[in-house]
């Protein structure tokens, strides 16, 4: 998903519902809701939600990486509107690749992005580790992952602040390893374990020790980052019996307001099941 924050503001309807803060965890959505740049989609979201996923997807250009203008306004504007921030990091970088210049790219990246947002003291910064847990060279690529994240975390931030996501049905084979070796956080994304058709519950339990955000969203005709009304009634329930345990960020990871305004419409008619703060 190519994200522009220089877009030009449009007018825009703010959501129809604010939850800011309603329940026991940080509730979040992402900084890309409407079809425009990060100031004008934080300022409309702001009022209503505890906490921004700030979206980096994209590192191929200087371009994709926040400039320090921007940064110093994302940090105004959180303090403005008490608001919080945790981040995506790019999803183009392999700190594991064979390719040794593929992996420095990666640890500059990673570095550069960490370092850039530090002002907004980020609530997690959540990584994709991918990788074929039937390829061959699976320990070697683990290997070279746990060294490119040592060079990241070191003297750089706490290894807890960075959140590994589990992205396919292999997390256990793959990114499991270096979680624990780097001792990292996890992120649980609940639509891809759906879409897995993956224990929610199991691998809740197996992980909330290092659990630091959730990302919370349904599925529908095979895709994920749905409207919550798409869950079933036993997800519904399993996922909100889960987050009256979790005190973290739960983040609403759909990408329209069109998914964004139903999915806050759900949290409204399930808070009754849900611990106030």
């Amino acid at each position: 998903m190519k994200i522009n924050p220089h877009i030009s503001e449009t007018r825009f309807e703010p959501p129809s519902i604010s939850l800011k803060g309603r329940f026991p965890f940080s509730l979040a959505c992402p900084s890309f809701v409407y079809p425009a740049g990060y100031m004008e989609n934080i300022r409309l979201l702001a009022p209503v939600v505890d906490e921004i996923e700030l979206l980096f997807f994209e590192s191929r250009s200087e371009t994709d990486l926040p400039d320090p203008a921007l940064i110093q306004k994302l940090h105004a504007l959180g303090q403005e509107q008490d608001l919080t921030y945790h981040l995506h990091l790019p999803m183009d970088i392999d700190p594991g690749h064979e390719n040794a210049a593929i992996r420095k790219t990666a640890i500059h990246t990673l570095c550069e992005l960490i370092d850039r947002t530090a002002v907004l003291t980020p609530a997690t910064f959540t990584l994709h580790l991918t990788q074929g847990a039937d390829c061959p060279f699976l320990p070697r690529w683990q290997a070279h992952a746990m060294e490119s994240l040592k060079q990241v975390l070191d003297n750089r931030l706490p290894s807890r602040l960075i959140s590994v996501e589990n992205i396919d049905d292999q997390f256990n084979e793959v990114a499991a390893p270096i979680v624990e070796a780097l001792d990292l956080s996890v992120c649980m994304d609940t639509g891809h374990l759906m879409l897995y058709q993956m224990d929610i519950n199991a691998f809740f339990q197996q992980w909330q020790d290092r659990m630091t955000i959730i990302h919370f969203h349904g599925v529908a005709d095979g895709k994920d980052h749905q409207p919550l009304d798409n869950l079933s009634s036993n997800q519904a329930k399993t996922c909100l019996e889960i987050l009256n345990s979790f005190s973290g960020t739960v983040s609403l990871e759909v990408f329209s307001i069109d998914a964004l305004n139903p999915s806050m419409a759900w949290m409204m008619d399930h808070a009754d099941h849900l611990k106030a703060k």
